[in-house]
C-alpha cells in the first residue's frame, strides 16, 4: 500500500471497522449505497439497465461494443475489491479508488489507463463540496466510480441515449474524454461561481459597505482556491502520459480531443491564479479602506480636540481657586466668558477650514 495512502487513513477520523476488507478501507465520508448503471452501445444499438451487486460483469462487457459501468458509492469496499480484481487492477489502485483525498493522477498500463480526480461543485448553502471520481478505460469498456449519487454524467448518458452529434458512432476513448471534459466543467462552474462571488465582494468594499462577515468570507474562499489548485495542478503534468499514449488505447483520430483537453486544463488553472489574484487585491483594498475609514475618524476627533483644547484652558483659567481674582466678582464675567469661548471655537473652526483639514 502505498505510503501516501497509510498516512491518509491514520490521519482520518471516524473510519469504521466494517469498511475495511482485504486490506481495503473507504475514507470518504457519503454512506450512499452502491448502485452499477451499464450502459452498452455501437451505431445502431443502445442499450442501458442497473445491475445487481451479484452479476458477472465480465460476461456482460461484449468485444466490439462500447462497454460503460458507472459505479456510484465506495461505501461496500468489498464490491469495488471484486470490480476492481476483475479488472486486473493492482492492489494500490484499488485502494485509490477508495481514498477520497487522493491527489489527481493518471496511471498507463499495457491493457488500461486510469485515471483518478477530484471534482467539485457549489451547493444551495454556497459551500464547496468535493467529489472523488476513478475512471478506467480499457480496450472495449470505461468503469467509472463517484462517491456518491449525484448525477454528475446525467447529460453523457442523456447524449448517448439520443445520439446527438452521432456520439454512438465513436470509439470507447471517445467515451473516456466526455467524462473528463464533464469533470472539468464542473472546475470551470465553481470558479466561475468563486470569480461572482469575489466581485460582489470587491463592490462592497468600492461602496464603502462591506459586510460585518467579509474576512471570513475571505478565508472561506481562499481556502476554496487552495483545493481547486490542489486538485488540477497533478492533470497538467499527467496529461503527457495519455500523449504518450504507450498502450495504444487512444485512436490517433481522437488525439485531437486529448489537446483540447490540454487547453481546458491550462485555462483552468489560469483562471484559478486569477481568483488567487484577486483575493490578495481585494485583501489590500479592504485593508486600505479600513485604514482611510480610521483615519477619516481619526480626523474627525482631532478636529473635535482641536476646538474644545482651548475651550478647556478657558474654563480652566476660571476655575483655578485663587481668592482674588478680579473677573470672580464683574457683573458681566459669566457672559464674557461665553463670548470668549464662542470667539474662539469660531477662530479655530475657520482656522481649520482655511487650511482645508476637514
Amino acid at each position: 500500500m502505498h505510503k501516501q495512502t497509510y498516512n491518509l487513513r491514520k490521519k482520518k477520523k471516524g473510519v469504521k471497522n466494517d469498511l475495511l476488507v482485504d486490506g481495503f478501507v473507504y475514507t470518504g465520508e457519503h454512506k450512499d449505497p452502491v448502485r452499477i448503471n451499464f450502459v452498452q452501445y455501437d451505431g445502431l444499438n443502445y442499450k442501458q439497465k442497473e445491475l445487481s451487486t451479484d452479476d458477472n460483469f465480465l460476461m456482460i462487457f461484449q468485444p466490439g461494443k462500447v462497454n460503460w459501468m458507472h459505479v456510484s458509492g465506495l461505501s461496500d469496499t468489498a464490491l469495488i475489491s471484486r470490480i476492481g480484481k476483475m479488472l486486473k487492477m493492482h492492489s494500490t489502485d484499488i485502494q485509490d479508488i477508495l481514498t477520497s483525498q487522493h491527489i489527481a493522477k493518471i496511471e498507463q498500463y499495457s491493457d488500461k489507463t486510469i485515471l483518478v480526480v477530484n471534482t467539485f461543485y457549489y451547493t444551495d448553502q454556497k459551500e464547496l463540496q468535493q467529489e472523488h471520481i476513478c475512471v478506467i478505460l480499457g480496450k472495449d469498456y470505461v468503469v467509472s466510480f463517484q462517491e456518491s449519487e449525484l448525477p454528475l454524467f446525467n447529460n453523457i448518458i442523456t447524449a448517448i441515449e439520443r445520439n446527438t452529434a452521432l456520439v454512438r458512432t465513436h470509439t470507447v476513448d471517445y467515451l473516456f474524454f466526455l467524462l473528463m471534459n464533464n469533470i472539468l466543467g464542473n472546475y470551470l462552474d465553481v470558479i466561475a461561481a468563486l470569480e461572482e462571488e469575489l466581485e460582489k465582494m470587491e463592490d462592497e468594499v468600492l461602496t464603502r459597505d462591506p459586510r460585518e462577515d467579509f474576512g471570513n468570507r475571505i478565508q472561506v474562499n481562499r481556502r476554496d482556491y487552495m483545493q481547486l489548485k490542489k486538485s488540477i495542478l497533478p492533470l497538467k503534468d499527467d496529461c503527457n502520459k495519455l500523449i504518450h499514449n504507450e498502450n495504444k488505447l487512444i485512436k490517433e483520430e481522437n488525439m485531437v480531443y486529448l489537446n483540447d483537453l490540454e487547453d481546458r486544463i491550462v485555462f483552468i488553472i489560469q483562471s484559478i491564479e486569477i481568483c488567487r489574484e484577486s483575493m490578495a487585491s481585494l485583501l489590500d483594498l479592504y485593508f486600505s479602506d479600513n485604514d482611510l475609514r480610521m483615519n477619516g475618524i481619526m480626523k474627525q476627533l482631532t478636529i473635535v480636540a482641536t476646538i474644545f483644547i482651548p475651550l478647556t484652558f478657558v474654563v480652566g483659567v476660571w476655575g483655578m481657586n485663587f481668592k482674588i481674582m478680579p473677573e470672580l466678582e464683574w457683573k458681566y464675567g459669566y457672559l464674557m466668558a461665553w463670548a470668549l469661548m464662542i470667539l474662539v471655537v469660531l477662530i479655530v473652526w475657520w482656522f481649520i477650514k482655511r487650511r482645508r483639514w476637514n
